[in-house]
C-alpha cells in the first residue's frame, strides 16, 4: 500500500520535544530499575524458600515466574531505550532530511544512494483496540509513557554493516537490525525510529512526509501499513535475499 502524501520541503529539520523525550527517559529508566529489584527480590525468595522448605513447589513457582517477566521488564526496557537513542543526542536535532540524504541524532549521514526503502507502521488503532483490554491495556499505557510509540518509521540501508561501525553511540549502533548477505556482499540494515515517542505528532507528521517526498523523487520503494504483517511481507523480501516470498 503506497501512501500519497503532500508534497514536503527539500530541506528539513526534525527538533525533539524535549518533554516527550525527558518523560520517556525518566519512565523507561523506572522500568529498569524496578524490573531490577523485582529479578533481586524474587531471587532471595526463590533461595530463601528453597533453603527453608517454606512455602509450596506452587510458591516457588510463582516467585521464579514474577523473576522472569522481571527480565523481560528490563530487557525491552533497554532495547527500547537504545531505540529512543537514535533520534535523541547532544543536540536538539532528531534527524535533518534534504536532498543529499538523512542524518539521525545518532549516525553518520546517510546518502539517498544507500537507502533500500523507507516504510512507516501506524499502530494507533491496534494500540488503541488494546489500551480497551482490562489491565493488558494499563501495562501497555505504562509502555506508551516509556517511549513505545505508535508510529514506527523504518529506514532500510544497502550496507547495515558499515552504518554500525560509524554509530558512536554502540548501543543505538546494536538496534539496527542485520539480514542475510546480497549477492554484492552487503547485508541490509534496518534503522527502527519511534517518530511519535520524542517527536510532536506535527514534526512526526512532517518527517514521514520529507521522507516519503524524497523517496519518490528517487523512485526508493517507500509505503505505509496499518498491519504489522502486511508492513512484513512488504518489507521482508526488500531486506533478506532469501525471504520466503510465499509468506
Amino acid at each position: 500500500m503506497t501512501s500519497a502524501l503532500p508534497p514536503a520541503p527539500s530541506h528539513f529539520e526534525a527538533l525533539v520535544d524535549p518533554v516527550k523525550a525527558g518523560s520517556a527517559r525518566r519512565w523507561n529508566a523506572g522500568f529498569i530499575v524496578t524490573g531490577s529489584l523485582l529479578l533481586a527480590a524474587s531471587a532471595v525468595g526463590v533461595a530463601v524458600m528453597l533453603a527453608t522448605g517454606f512455602g509450596s513447589w506452587f510458591t516457588v513457582v510463582l516467585v521464579a515466574v514474577l523473576g522472569v517477566l522481571s527480565i523481560s521488564l528490563v530487557v525491552t526496557s533497554v532495547l527500547r531505550g537504545r531505540i529512543l537513542r537514535l533520534l535523541t543526542g547532544s543536540g536538539a536535532v532528531a534527524c535533518r532530511i534534504d536532498d543529499r540524504g538523512v542524518v539521525l541524532a545518532n549516525s553518520p549521514a546517510i546518502p539517498w544512494s544507500e537507502v533500500v526503502f523507507v516504510g512507516v507502521l501506524n499502530d494507533r488503532a491496534r494500540t488503541a483496540r488494546l489500551r480497551a483490554v482490562p489491565v493488558f491495556g494499563w501495562f501497555g499505557s505504562l509502555a506508551l509513557k516509556a517511549g513505545n510509540g505508535t508510529i514506527l518509521c523504518e529506514i532500510a540501508v544497502r550496507d547495515g554493516e558499515s552504518l554500525r561501525a560509524g554509530i558512536p553511540d554502540r548501543g543505538a549502533a546494536r538496534r539496527i537490525s542485520l539480514y542475510g548477505r546480497w549477492p554484492d556482499g552487503m547485508r541490509h540494515g534496518l534503522l527502527p525510529l519511534l517518530l511519535d515517542s520524542v517527536l510532536s505528532e506535527e514534526t512526526s507528521q512532517a518527517v514521514v512526509r520529507a521522507l516519503f517526498s524524497e523517496a519518490q523523487a528517487r523512485g526508493i520503494p517507500f509505503s505505509m501499513h496499518e498491519s504489522t504483517f502486511g508492513f512484513l511481507k512488504w518489507k521482508g523480501p526488500l531486506l533478506d535475499p532469501e525471504w520466503p516470498t510465499a509468506l
